[in-house]
């Protein structure tokens, strides 16, 4: 059989099982990124049904393939041992195996950045995590197994990979033959903007004494005399600065970026006295990290226990985070002594496990769950 034979009979194939849609420029380039052309070998063995059809074809009519396509024939153990070997991973369910089986040999499990029996299975358990988070969230945005549950399926957690890891782009070309929008649109980039894309409050925020707000261009004034105070940054995590290195500083933190960084400025009475921050991280931005400063003239007052007790609120109320964090040197005093008395617990006391200014020093972490917050405001 030619080849040109052996590539009609699989464009027909093909056709039957992914109906005749138009491919782009743009499809067939992405095609070329990610896949490899089909080898006469392997374009007999579609034929008879021992190996997977195109997971596309060119615009030319070129039939593409994964580059590892035939790898799991050889880790089964030779082609005809790759049906049973295949199955094997749904023991207690040989509809669903054979169902797989069917799928995988039509070629669409195009989704998957590596096409095997773990992928899939492991591509259908974040969908059916990811449904369940977003029934949940779309009840409740801070109830926290949904923050869990969406964590997970997209961007997954220690030893489970996530959606976001384990499928490619796709096509437009994927959006007509599966009439619709793609898995990683529907999985990833939909719960990705609804639930893991950050709003930020309606600002400033205000205390008793305090006004809370981003940062600014001109803030730099109040900052520059304390930056260039070696006692002010010696437990920072950075040196001192000098004044167009204190301006810099200030543009940066002034821009939101992707809103995972809140970082704020604390007015008392129009001057600057202060700052505060939150980092939102962890599975499905469930937690939070908190920092602070007083500029040097503005300590003794209590401004920065009345400052992170707002951003508190704020970490539990509005962006719903069920943990808050402060990680701090061991030899900061005065910080260890405000974590606790915003009701933070010291968790861990690493030793000789932080680098800082030409030495090892010991470091502290505290942290308050949204639980313990609500007890205390009872």
């Amino acid at each position: 059989m030619g080849d040109d034979t052996l590539i009609e009979q699989v464009r027909r194939r093909y056709l039957a099982v992914n109906g005749d849609h138009p491919m782009t420029e743009d499809d067939d380039a992405y095609v070329r990124r990610h896949f490899v052309e089909a080898t006469p070998e392997a374009m007999g063995l579609m034929l008879e049904d021992r190996l997977p059809l195109p997971s596309y074809l060119l615009s030319d009519g070129t039939p593409m393939v994964p580059a590892a396509h035939g790898a799991l024939a050889e880790v089964a153990g030779g082609v005809d041992a790759l049906h049973d070997w295949f199955v094997a991973f749904w023991p207690d369910d040989a509809a669903t195996a054979e169902a797989e089986w069917g799928h995988y040999l039509s070629g669409q499990y195009v989704c998957l950045k590596e096409v095997s029996p773990i992928r899939i299975r492991m591509k259908t358990a974040r969908v059916a995590e990811a449904a369940a988070a977003i029934e949940r969230l779309r009840r409740d945005p801070h109830d926290e197994i949904g923050r869990g549950l969406i964590g997970q399926a997209v961007d997954g957690v220690l030893a489970v990979p996530g959606l976001d890891a384990i499928l490619l782009p796709m096509t437009a070309y994927d959006r007509l033959r599966f009439g619709g929008p793609t898995v990683r649109e529907t999985w990833v980039d939909g719960p990705r903007r609804e639930f893991l894309t950050p709003v930020a409050p309606v600002w400033p925020l205000r205390t008793e004494r305090l006004l809370l707000r981003p940062w600014r261009a001109g803030d730099e004034a109040a900052l520059a005399e304390a930056w260039a105070d070696e006692d002010y940054v010696s437990l920072l995590l950075t040196g001192t600065q000098n004044a167009a290195e204190v301006a810099e500083m200030v543009r940066r933190r002034s821009d939101p970026g992707d809103g995972m960084l809140v970082g704020l400025v604390a007015e008392h009475d129009g001057e600057v006295v202060g700052d505060s921050l939150l980092i939102l991280q962890g599975t499905g931005l469930s937690e939070g990290e908190i920092g602070w400063t007083v500029l040097p003239r503005h300590t003794g007052r209590g401004y920065a226990t009345e400052a992170a007790r707002a951003v508190l609120r704020m970490a539990f109320e509005h962006y719903g985070l069920r943990r808050v964090v402060a990680n701090l040197d061991a030899r900061n005093d005065r910080s260890a002594a405000l974590c606790e008395r915003l009701g933070m617990r010291r968790e861990t006391h690493r030793l000789g496990d932080f680098w800082s200014k030409g030495r090892w020093t010991d470091s502290y972490e505290y942290a308050l769950l949204r639980e313990e917050w609500r007890a205390q405001q009872s």
